[in-house]
């Protein structure tokens, strides 16, 4: 007998019952059920990508000349549009995305740049580093003889936060919604005479340049269409990130293009960027709760309470960067939880009162319960459970190898032979590398390339390699901040801590 039999019969005879069960862990009868509960989240996803699919094919992009003709038949103008861009510590990216904006297809005249800043970037700047305000001010000076109007404001470390706010006395803590309120309270008059649309970017944006012309037009053929959301494809930096931000950068590109538009139809989410809202809309609702993390979703849930607005999607896309390591993945992730915490918080209180506005908080409230905390707990859980069933197969297979060493009978050979193709083929990565690949294929056009062919054949191996043996274990990791701010947010762990603008870290372009 080899060593490796006698190591195989010793893990046999000394180790406890429940770790034979532990090996079968897979055929209970209880996880196949979990199975069967996530193969009809599979066939969920393939319906909607199937419907989605059909119904973004009947939108036809529209050109220049198409929009003259248009305004020429309707009689109309142009739309003015107020391209807004909060900032603070994008020192690295803000140049980029500012000359982007100006070359939007669309006429000069008729859209401007806002740039918000923060004062507390200068004031906590000990390091005496280049700061947003520097390269803000500096490509203003470079884009001078272009013709779209720029407009750089800088957010005093003491404004209250509130639309059409003042000045107090002490520091107030800074938020995004707290940011863009000032723009609003600072250019009130300007943007009631010469804004129609205010269009929302994050600060590494890279807009597609006739997202202008396609609001434009489904404004001007259906006037009661006010809120518009566009999808956000954050893989732009794809080559620059780990392998577990690769896999979200495709996943979260492919949501965006598949499952908002099936969202939208049901909630009115916003994704606070690529987003466009009519003037009057935002102004009627005193435009963002800046006490708010999530200040998108609360203001889609809001103009929806108080206006009846719902949000349309077009399929125009915004590149973005993702962030570049699970750390910082984890972080905005949490953060975004904790935001459709509080907004379900709200509704909460508001769906108690008798009114017709209590009865449309509360059916938002049992649907962001559903979309939110419910499926975070029921993804975590599936993630746990294929892990355990990953690491369970392997180790049967590692068992079996080890007790057939010299005993190699063809029985045994196919036995073998069957429990590989098992834990290979069924439960670790393939499948993922098959889906993130044909993702990057499709998602290719945006995605930004800096280095060398081979350099690239060699991440490119590096990635399949990584998803197919590693990604498989950590998937976890995926619904984990969702899940890990529900279960802090349920027990009061955020009660009393006062939620701040927290920057995600950028990859320098």
């Amino acid at each position: 007998m080899n060593i490796l039999q006698s190591i195989s019969f010793s893990i046999i005879n000394l180790t406890p019952p429940w770790f034979f069960n532990l090996l079968n862990f897979s055929s209970w009868l209880w996880v196949q059920w979990i199975g069967s509960l996530a193969l009809l989240f599979l066939i969920r996803t393939i319906w909607v990508f199937i419907s989605t699919s059909i119904r973004m094919r009947r939108i036809k992009k529209t050109s220049s000349e198409e929009l003259e003709l248009l305004i020429t038949k309707t009689k109309k103008t142009y739309p003015k549009f107020s391209v807004i861009v909060p900032a603070r510590n994008e020192a690295d990216v803000v140049e980029r995305t500012i000359t982007k904006l100006t070359d939007l297809n669309y006429p000069k005249d008729r859209f401007e740049i806002v740039i918000i800043t923060d004062e507390k970037e200068i004031l906590n700047n000990t390091e005496k580093e280049i700061t947003t305000q520097d390269v803000v001010n500096t490509t203003i000076e470079k884009l001078n003889d272009q013709p779209v109007k720029i407009w750089h404001l800088d957010v005093p470390n003491n404004f209250n936060g509130l639309f059409k706010g003042e000045m107090l006395e002490h520091e107030v803590k800074s938020t995004k919604g707290r940011a863009l309120n000032y723009a609003f309270t600072i250019m009130f008059d300007h943007f009631n005479q010469n804004t129609d649309f205010f269009a929302f970017f994050d600060t590494d944006d890279h807009p597609n340049k006739n997202c202008l012309i396609e609001i434009a037009k489904e404004n001007l053929l259906h006037t009661h269409k006010k809120v518009f959301q566009l999808p956000i494809f954050q893989c732009r930096n794809f080559w620059k990130i780990s392998t577990f931000s690769k896999v979200i950068a495709l996943g979260q590109s492919f949501t965006h293009e598949i499952f908002l538009p099936w969202i939208i139809t049901w909630l009115p989410f916003l994704g606070g960027t690529n987003l466009f809202i009519q003037k009057d809309v935002l102004f009627n609702v005193n435009g963002f709760n800046y006490h708010s993390i999530t200040e998108d979703l609360d203001l889609g849930v809001t103009i929806y309470l108080q206006t009846n607005n719902w949000p349309y999607y077009l399929p125009f896309a915004s590149t973005e960067q993702t962030p570049g390591n699970i750390k910082a993945f984890l972080k905005q992730r949490h953060r975004w939880a904790l935001g459709q915490l509080e907004v379900i918080k709200n509704l909460n209180q508001l769906r108690k009162e008798k009114s017709e506005l209590g009865r449309k908080a509360k059916i938002l409230y049992y649907k962001l319960c559903i979309y939110g905390p419910g499926e975070w707990t029921l993804f975590f859980w599936l993630t746990i459970l294929s892990s355990i069933i990953l690491v369970t197969r392997l180790l049967k297979t590692m068992v079996i190898i080890l007790g057939m060493q010299g005993m190699f009978s063809f029985f045994s050979v196919s036995l073998l032979f069957k429990e590989l193709l098992a834990s290979v083929f069924i439960y670790a990565g393939m499948p993922m590398v098959l889906f993130s690949l044909i993702l990057l294929l499709h998602y290719n056009k945006y995605v930004e390339y800096h280095h060398k062919s081979w350099q690239i054949i060699k991440k490119l191996g590096k990635f399949i390699m990584e998803t197919s043996f590693i990604i498989p274990f950590i998937v976890v990791l995926y619904p984990l901040p969702f899940f890990s701010a529900f279960f802090k947010y349920s027990l009061g762990y955020y009660k009393k801590r006062e939620l701040t603008w927290v920057k995600t870290p950028r990859t320098k372009e």
